[in-house]
């Protein structure tokens, strides 16, 4: 039996009757789970739409895998809501392996204030019915809101709970005016306005090492990984007197890699936890630094760093970049090691400006001039890399910005909603010196084609709204479903569409390039264009972001007259391939839904 008590439970009836008084809308997707779990995401942990047990209708979502208690299945309703009006958000749960526990509803929110996990209701749910939770919830944003997710979490770890018929009902959000696109356009290149210097493109390799170095076709993968994406930039994790196996393994993909292009290729390591050792708990999950004499154990810290790099060296592999640690601001379930902004912010935790200002002196007093650039604070999200920043400024310098794209929530889907974060974080950095900006690490579902040109689009965006000069994919490479290519056994692999949009920029744009102002006067385009430091090439990359329209685009170019020059497309059948040639005399043809890649050559004078 169980004997927790939250209060009264409604008849169905008056909870029906209840949601009309907020306005007779639901505006969330699929809320009954009938597309199985389309337009739900897991947090952290694993959703599966199941038949039986349902409430109502043919199906539920069933959250498995939870090791912590935060850990459920949530929706954006970013877009949804109109701040200051009252909305009614609940749900019904229920049980699989407990008897008795408590489920909680929540809205998580990010703006410029930081991040809240909002309650909103909790119920006791038990293993044999279904228990409602409900309760009601009004937007309050500060400055520009990045996150609005409403989720169900709250079970002990390891309880496995199911959700079904979820409602957010209050009033809607008048659709957004949309100009449709023309099916004709105008544009311009012009080199006489000129924006950031380009570091590159990468991707990471930081996790099934083993699975690629025992491939049966791995040559074919590091062909199709490295010299076909033209790849700049190889993130690996740092594995040093922390998995020796994997340190050996990310070794040997970085120089075999690095040898498939010719020795053009930049190598950066992120640490995603230091060794127990050095670890409050002991462990390589969770935790911060540990504490010795009272104090935390920088200087050992910085040691480790410094054998690190010296451990690449003996490998034969030169690091290029570092950061110090895969978002310190994320105590994550996986390998993670959290640290504070300061010791102003939180004494109980590592500082991170002060972790960091170790290392950089010993690097510099160890290795000179000859130690890598190093980036900061590689955090989760745009709005937690500024307040990282402003208290490592304070006390350090560094090469570079690196920050992840993960502060918003179904962003992945609809990347215009960076757009408000993005113009925030570009004018914090513009109001300092400046220096090179890394998006390190993002990814949505590569399986899609519509992830395809969702990804060009958060390139996109990330390239001409926050000047990013390095742009990293998340995963190069992973087990079955995920990665620009998928190792399905040791025997086959499968290459994702967003290998190719991807490709659409890589393989065309090279370190030292710089990107030059591009513009159209097309609503359903987006143009962005780079030029070598010679002037001799340049690449313009254009998407068609329409449905159904295809464009024919008249580009100009300014101090830039075309000798020859090649199209390149990728769409639901076409993957990056060459289709045609260009010398600018003849509109471009732009089919809707399409990456097209312009890769031109100067006329000699």
């Amino acid at each position: 039996m169980c004997f927790k008590k939250l209060g009264i439970l409604l008849p169905a009836v008056l909870i029906m009757l209840s949601a009309y008084a907020y306005g007779d809308n639901n505006v969330l997707a699929n809320p009954g789970f009938e597309r199985g779990t389309s337009g739900w995401f897991d947090r952290t942990c694993a959703i599966e739409p199941v038949s039986s047990p349902v409430r109502t209708g043919t199906g539920a979502v069933r959250v498995v895998n939870r090791l912590m208690n935060w850990q459920g299945v949530k929706q954006s309703i970013f877009g949804k809501v109109i701040e200051g009006k009252v909305y009614k958000i609940s749900g019904w749960v229920r049980l699989e392996n407990a008897k008795c526990d408590t489920v909680a509803l929540s809205v998580e929110q990010q703006d410029d204030g930081g991040t809240q996990y909002i309650g909103v209701g909790r119920a006791v749910v038990t293993d044999t019915a279904w228990a409602y939770v409900s309760g009601d919830f009004t937007l309050k944003i500060t400055g520009n809101l990045a996150v609005l997710d409403a989720y169900f979490e709250g079970p002990a770890p390891g309880v496995i709970f199911y959700v079904d018929d979820a409602n957010v009902f209050g009033p809607e959000v008048d659709a957004p005016v949309v100009i449709p696109a023309n099916p004709k356009g105008k544009g311009i290149v012009d080199l006489g306005t000129r924006h950031q210097v380009m570091e590159g493109f990468g991707a990471s390799g930081a996790w099934y090492t083993k699975d690629f170095i025992n491939h049966n076709k791995k040559d074919e993968l590091y062909n199709l990984l490295f010299k076909e994406l033209g790849l700049d930039i190889f993130r690996i994790g740092n594995y040093y007197d922390v998995d020796s196996l994997a340190f050996n393994e990310s070794m040997e993909i970085a120089r075999v890699g690095k040898s498939a292009l010719n020795g053009k290729l930049r190598i950066m390591i992120s640490s995603w936890c230091p060794p127990p050792y050095l670890k409050s708990n002991n462990q390589i999950i969770g935790g911060t630094l540990k504490k010795k004499n009272g104090k935390f154990v920088y200087d050992e810290y910085a040691q480790w760093w410094c054998s690190s790099i010296a451990a690449c060296s003996q490998a034969d592999v030169k690091v290029d970049y570092i950061n110090l640690q895969n978002e310190p601001d994320y105590e994550a379930p996986w390998n993670s090691c959290i640290f504070s902004a300061s010791e102003e912010v939180d004494t109980n935790i590592a500082a991170y400006d002060k972790a960091f200002e170790a290392v950089r002196l010993k690097l510099k007093a160890e290795m000179g001039d000859k130690m890598p650039k190093m980036l900061a604070p590689e955090a989760s999200s745009l709005g937690n890399t500024k307040r990282y920043i402003q208290y490592l400024e304070k006390t350090s310098d560094y090469y570079g910005y690196a920050t992840h794209l993960y502060d918003c929530s179904g962003c992945g889907s609809a990347p215009d909603r960076f757009i408000p974060s993005m113009n925030s974080f570009r004018n914090f950095i513009k109001q300092r010196p400046v220096k090179p900006v890394f998006q390190t690490e993002f990814e949505d579902e590569p399986g899609t084609w519509a992830d395809a040109i969702n990804t060009a689009l958060v390139m996109h965006n990330s390239l001409t709204i926050i000047d990013a000069s390095g742009y990293l994919y998340w995963d190069l490479f992973w087990a079955p479903g995920t990665a620009l290519i998928s190792m399905n056994d040791s025997a086959s692999y499968t290459i994702k569409p967003t290998y190719y949009t991807f490709k659409n920029y890589s393989a065309f744009i090279d370190p030292d390039w710089q990107r030059v102002e591009a513009s159209t006067d097309n609503t359903g385009l987006r143009i962005s264009a780079y030029i070598s430091p010679d002037n001799s090439k340049l690449t313009a990359v254009i998407i068609n972001t329409t449905d159904s329209t295809n464009v024919s685009l008249r580009l100009s170019f300014k101090d830039f007259k075309i000798g020859k020059g090649g199209i390149y497309r990728s769409s639901e059948k076409e993957n990056c391939a060459l289709v045609g040639n260009y010398n600018g005399k003849a509109p471009l043809k732009l089919p809707a839904n399409s990456v097209t890649t312009l890769s031109l050559t100067s006329k000699k004078k």
